[in-house]
């Protein structure tokens, strides 16, 4: 499914940055006082069908933002912005027009 996308030759490009990434997000440590001045609007996807490790972290984040709110976007897992590429965009036109 991911090489019919048409961001695939740009993923594939990118393949080697993956090491580094992998290891950039083993050694973050998220300190939720470092976001709670942050007055962003700010909305947070993820898909209803998400693991639980990925819908714990929106929490986190979630509770840590004093503008944020989270949707769930049905039947979806984590990567919706190209599996349902329209609910996503919809879900962030929506949020962008308020």
């Amino acid at each position: 499914a991911m090489r019919s996308q048409p961001a695939w030759a740009a993923r594939l490009a990118a393949a080697h940055t993956i090491p580094g990434q992998l290891r950039a997000v083993g050694d973050h440590r998220f300190d939720p006082a470092a976001f709670r001045g942050l007055a962003v609007p700010t909305l947070l996807l993820y898909g209803d069908a998400t693991r639980e490790p990925f819908k714990e972290a929106v929490a986190r984040v979630d509770a840590a933002l004093p503008d944020s709110r989270i949707v769930a976007m049905p039947g979806q897992g984590h990567t919706a912005m190209d599996t349902a590429t329209e609910l996503f965009v919809s879900e962030v036109v929506s949020f962008l027009e308020g």
